[in-house]
């Protein structure tokens, strides 16, 4: 969100200063994530379809916008399969209910204006479910009651993420202030509506002034700063910090992408054959806290790493017939996550979970400070362009 914030505003003339509490940007949950463009196929436990229109026209322009961004297509960086989802028996919503649920969101994603600028072209797709064989061979029936075909795709985030870190490097107009971790946002001038930025570094406190406007771009944290400048927590929310597998393989496997849900469960992303992102939700949910600035969990041991791939190796297999071809066929596993922010309580595994319901993050403004949930990662760069637009015009 920062980043493509950033680059964006600097192309229209600004200068821009980025806090950043790591090293480098994009370490956390903009890099170890599965990349999925949502169109809002994971949002059938919301019948209303509010959260699948949310999330629909950020995914639909994610392509064209990153791409700009950047000044790189990054087409080639996305998975060429329609994505499968397969159906647990344990999910949140039923066979009958999801077939309907695709029907509605095929229509309505398939006449969006920016039908055509997804990954593929949206107009006229329809979800199809797979015949009794086909699901034979990609599912485990035992636990598993259907699977369909649906339009989505992903991108490689680690590819993703080293491009615009390039891009933030390049820019004339950012300076990116690295161990730099933001501790109060407050308005230093009110009669020039100028304002401040305190940060913790390794050298002690440091407070940076003179800045037109403030972007609260954080997830992990958001609610902290937003508070001091003014902006009181209010609804419901989970901060919850998760690790995925991030796995390469020695020879070509044939393994397809597939979401398994609607619930705690998992998925797989085939990037290229030998890429692949793995996840198993109750093995790598580390943190899941209803505080507004909750702990970040201590480095993962050897041990730890190990035992967080063999739960989502056992648990993956139980539902996806070729997970296990791709633990065989690794030559490098690693185990990487980050925090994410979303609005709403409970396990997604209960029906009457409020994570299933995703229609209300975006931007809060009391000023000329500005907070941005950004809700998915496919969602970013168009609240980014929206913001952009706000504040400095086409």
């Amino acid at each position: 969100m920062g980043s493509s914030l950033a680059l964006l505003l600097a192309r229209r003339g600004a200068e821009v200063t980025i806090f950043e509490s790591a090293s480098s940007p994009m370490m956390g949950a903009s890099r170890w994530n599965e990349g999925k463009i949502h169109l809002g196929y994971v949002y059938s436990g919301d019948p209303t379809l509010a959260s699948a229109r949310h999330v629909l026209s950020g995914g639909v322009s994610f392509a064209p916008l990153v791409s700009d961004i950047l000044a790189t297509d990054i087409r080639p960086f996305a998975t060429t399969e329609d994505d499968l989802f397969i159906l647990h028996r344990d999910s949140v919503v039923d066979e009958t209910e999801f077939r309907d649920f695709l029907k509605k969101l095929d229509e309505i994603a398939g006449s969006h204006p920016g039908a055509k600028d997804y990954f593929r072209d949206l107009s006229g797709f329809s979800s199809s479910q797979l015949s009794p064989s086909e699901f034979k061979s990609v599912a485990a029936a035992e636990n598993t009651v259907a699977a369909f075909r649906v339009p989505e795709r992903s991108v490689r985030t680690e590819t993703i993420a080293d491009l615009y870190t390039a891009a933030l490097t390049n820019s004339k107009n950012i300076f990116v202030a690295t161990g730099h971790t933001v501790t109060d946002a407050t308005p230093e001038d009110t009669d020039n509506g100028l304002w401040r930025v305190t940060c913790e570094t390794s050298d002690g406190q440091k407070a940076y002034e003179g800045f037109d406007c403030v972007i609260n771009c954080l997830w992990h944290g958001r609610m902290a700063i937003d508070a001091k400048a003014g902006i009181l927590p209010s609804g419901t929310w989970s901060n919850r910090y998760r690790v995925s597998l991030f796995v390469k393989t020695k020879k070509i496997v044939e393994t397809q992408s597939a979401f398994v849900a609607v619930g705690a469960f998992g998925d797989v992303k085939n990037y290229d054959g030998k890429s692949f992102y793995l996840s198993w939700y109750p093995a790598g949910l580390l943190v899941d806290s209803v505080e507004i600035l909750p702990n970040t969990p201590d480095p993962l041991t050897p041990e730890q790493k190990n035992s967080i791939t063999q739960k989502v190796r056992a648990g993956l297999s139980t539902v996806l017939v070729g997970a296990d071809e791709i633990f065989d066929a690794a030559e490098d596993i690693r185990v990487e996550g980050g925090f994410v922010f979303a609005q709403g309580r409970g396990s997604i595994a209960q029906k009457s979970s409020t994570l299933h319901s995703r229609d209300k993050f975006g931007i809060t403004r009391k000023g000329r400070y500005y907070s941005i949930d950004t809700g998915k990662y496919s969602s970013a760069p168009e609240l980014a362009f929206k913001l952009a637009q706000e504040l400095m015009g086409n």
